[in-house]
């Protein structure tokens, strides 16, 4: 996982990094209140610093929070390829991406708030922004390609299945991070119970057993049959569950059943 600069405690700081120092403050407003209640006068307060510091630094607010967004997709672009740098199968890289796409959320749900911001996105006109937004988003794209590439039966657009595929991930992310239903009887804690996860790294599996199930259904619809395909456990060489996978073997065919003639219909 990329690292994101340390936060620094908030105290004294001098000019040389008063820009950092107001990064730190942001960051934890925003964890502590959101996106909403981020203010330079509020951050300056904070700092001990006057009011008129922080526009040496940052214009206004929105400056600052561009400044959030893009260090936070520099860093999650950065996971991104390193977590996809020694696969070569295109499904591996999918799922790659899933992982570390949750495992980032749950890490930095400050920087995550920002970055999918619509404030952010609205209103702000940032190169750098841009830049690293479509960094990270084109290591997605690449992935779906390479699945396209090599599975023929996958006829719908690239940017509809990078869609779906972010989708999936960024609403368990979301999920996640805005209280995911925990109690015994959630859907989360029983794939721990059976697999022996908890916590981000169950989240991370359900991330992944979800991607495989959405990629093993896709182009089924040309021959006319719907739903997934079949899945077969995958285990580590202590014999726990640690994910699944399309099962290669063809569903059993069912047999026929010849209807018995009733009794009306037969004759005397």
């Amino acid at each position: 996982m990329a690292a994101l600069p340390p936060r620094k405690r908030p105290g004294k700081h001098h000019h040389g990094d008063l820009r950092r120092a107001l990064i730190d403050a942001a960051l934890r407003t925003i964890e502590r209140e959101g996106v909403a209640a981020v203010t330079t006068r509020a951050l300056a307060r904070q700092l001990g610093v006057s009011h008129a510091a922080p526009g040496h630094h940052f214009r206004d607010r929105e400056a600052l929070l561009i400044e959030v967004a893009a260090e936070g997709f520099r860093a999650f672009a950065e996971a991104l390829e390193v977590a996809t740098r020694e696969r070569e199968d295109p499904e591996e890289l999918i799922v790659a991406i899933g992982r570390t796409y949750v495992r980032f959320a749950c890490a930095h749900a400050p920087h995550l708030e920002v970055m999918f911001s619509r404030t952010v996105h609205e209103h702000a006109r940032s190169a750098a922004l841009e830049q690293e937004a479509q960094r990270a988003y084109r290591v997605l794209t690449g992935a779906v390609e390479a699945l396209a590439a090599a599975r023929p039966e996958i006829q719908a657009p690239i940017q509809e299945v990078a869609f779906s595929f972010w989708s999936l991930v960024h609403g368990m992310s979301i999920l996640w991070s805005d209280g995911l239903p925990s109690g015994p009887d959630s859907a989360l804690c029983a794939l721990g119970r059976a697999t022996g996860t908890s916590g981000v790294e169950a989240l991370e599996l359900a991330a992944e057993r979800a991607l495989r199930r959405a990629i093993a259904g896709m182009g089924r619809g040309r021959s006319g049959k719907t739903g997934t395909a079949p899945v077969a456990a995958t285990r580590s060489r202590s014999g726990r569950v640690i994910a699944d996978r399309p099962d290669p073997r063809p569903p059993p065919r069912p047999t026929p059943v010849r209807p018995r003639p009733s009794p009306t219909s037969r004759r005397p």
